[in-house]
């Protein structure tokens, strides 16, 4: 008799249903929305630093090209100015403007130069480089600066640099701005310091 009604009791259909319940349902939801969350600003860390490495080694390139331009001509290439030297509160906006038509004399002197064609800036996606002009992985124009001005960088020794006006595509934000004559962060806080002190 007691073997019997063990296997009665076996025998019997379970009273619970298999299935997740609402707290397991929420629960496993949530997880999913956190683990997407981490995914999304991942990747876009990964993209903005893409960005950013693709727009230094560009400004690299630039000043590499340049030297080159002032060896063979013993001067550098007249262009657009980008800032009037003696304007020490530029606009933003006419500095956009002049942005465009500097990159676009500076691209063509570059690709006139004698050796330096179109090949010099070969490789690079047509959203950076069409031909007439060259810009940073955000879609703003890179500018050329002969000398320095306090509002947008300087440089060691009154250098001549190229920038990139960085991720928010403002040129009077130094914060984020790009420089060919930095090598890192360091740099970057150091200049930004010499621009604030006005030397």
């Amino acid at each position: 008799m007691i073997i019997l009604r063990n296997v009665q009791a076996r025998t019997l259909p379970s009273l619970r249903r298999p299935g997740y319940t609402l707290v397991e349902m929420a629960t496993t939801i949530a997880a999913l929305i956190i683990v997407l969350g981490l995914m999304v600003s991942l990747a876009r860390y990964v993209r903005n630093a893409s960005a950013v490495e693709l727009t230094k080694d560009l400004l690299r390139k630039l000043d590499t090209l340049m030297d080159q331009y002032e060896a063979h001509h013993h001067q550098l290439p007249t262009v657009s100015p980008f800032v009037d030297a003696r304007t020490l509160d530029p606009d933003e906006q006419l500095l956009q403007r002049a942005a465009v038509n500097n990159n676009r004399d500076v691209v063509a002197a570059l690709r006139a130069e004698a050796g330096m064609s179109s090949m010099a800036f070969g490789g690079l996606p047509e959203a950076v480089y069409n031909e007439a002009t060259l810009r940073d992985a955000w879609g703003t124009p890179i500018v050329f600066m002969p000398q320095q001005h306090p509002a947008v960088g300087t440089a060691l020794q009154n250098r001549r640099f190229f920038f990139s006006a960085g991720p928010d595509r403002l040129f009077l934000t130094l914060d984020d701005n790009l420089y060919s004559y930095e090598e890192g962060p360091a740099k970057r806080v150091l200049g930004r310091a010499r621009v604030e002190d006005g030397r």
